[in-house]
């Protein structure tokens, strides 16, 4: 290069990087369309971008690890975005939550590498499913749990939730219109808080009442509507509608009383579902 000849702002090795911000969110989905921005309801994506706009003078686009339906709730929801400027983490985390409503909160901001990617850097993800176990409705627990008011046999839905643990092809518990290269999943484990056959799980504890389970799900990704899918599979073997070993049929792609391995399987309602976490 020439020294002497004057400097071209338009080369890009000469524009200063863009800071790149890992978004740790939690939030209640019960009065959002879900994560992704929508045309005619308000979303997670839509009112997080919009908190961008007094601190940088435009919404954000953001890239988040998963896009939890309609109703879904997170814990550990992780986005990421590339900003204009530097500011301290601490900085952003209170400004972005001064602008955003008390069902949205960014619990942690950090800045990450430009390689950083919110959903094709993330190696696993934990999702929880809730049930309150009575016939009557939690005023505090309902918009975070599935309501059980019947009996159902829990030894057998947890022997049948262990079938999901493995690498299998998921496509019987996800949309036929859902547009991946690959239905293939896997699942490293499953468990359930507390077991369902203790004797009064949780009795005592505040935190977690007698009525309440969960159970767990950690798996490298999800399809659309799988975990909610398999929890609708599990509560048909507890109905004892299916077998426990029908989830492993499934799996396998066998058929089930002559139907094809595309039954139609129970979606369970989002109320219950958390995204507890994501690991990188």
């Amino acid at each position: 290069m020439d020294l002497g000849s004057p400097v071209r702002r338009d080369m890009p090795y000469l524009r200063p990087a863009m800071p790149r911000l890992k978004l740790t969110v939690e939030y209640d989905g019960t009065d959002y369309a879900g994560w992704q921005t929508q045309t005619n309801a308000p979303s997670i994506q839509s009112v997080l971008s919009a908190a961008f706009v007094p601190l940088t003078g435009c919404p954000a686009l953001l890239h988040a690890a998963g896009r939890t339906d309609a109703g879904v709730h997170a814990l550990g929801q992780v986005v990421h975005t590339d900003v204009v400027r530097a500011r301290p983490v601490e900085t952003w985390c209170a400004a972005l939550n001064a602008h955003l409503p008390p069902d949205i909160r960014v619990r942690r901001v950090e800045v990450v590498g430009p390689d950083f990617h919110a959903r094709k850097s993330a190696r696993a993800k934990l999702y929880h499913y809730a049930f309150w176990r009575s016939r009557i409705e939690s005023p505090r627990w309902r918009r975070y749990t599935l309501t059980i008011r019947d009996a159902l046999d829990w030894a057998a839905m947890v022997t049948a939730a262990q079938h999901f643990v493995g690498r299998h092809d998921f496509a019987p518990f996800t949309v036929t219109e859902c547009a991946v290269q690959t239905t293939v999943r896997t699942i490293h484990w499953v468990a359930w808080y507390p077991a369902p056959d203790a004797p009064e799980p949780g009795l005592g504890d505040p935190l977690w009442p007698s009525e309440l389970t969960a159970v767990a799900f950690y798996g490298d990704g999800f399809l659309r509507y799988q975990v909610r899918r398999m929890v609708g599979a599990l509560l048909s073997v507890g109905r004892r509608r299916l077998a426990p070993d029908a989830i492993r049929d499934l799996l396998c792609g066998k058929m089930l009383c002559g139907i094809k391995q595309f039954v139609p399987i129970t979606t369970a309602p989002p109320q219950g579902l958390t995204l507890m976490r994501v690991d990188y």
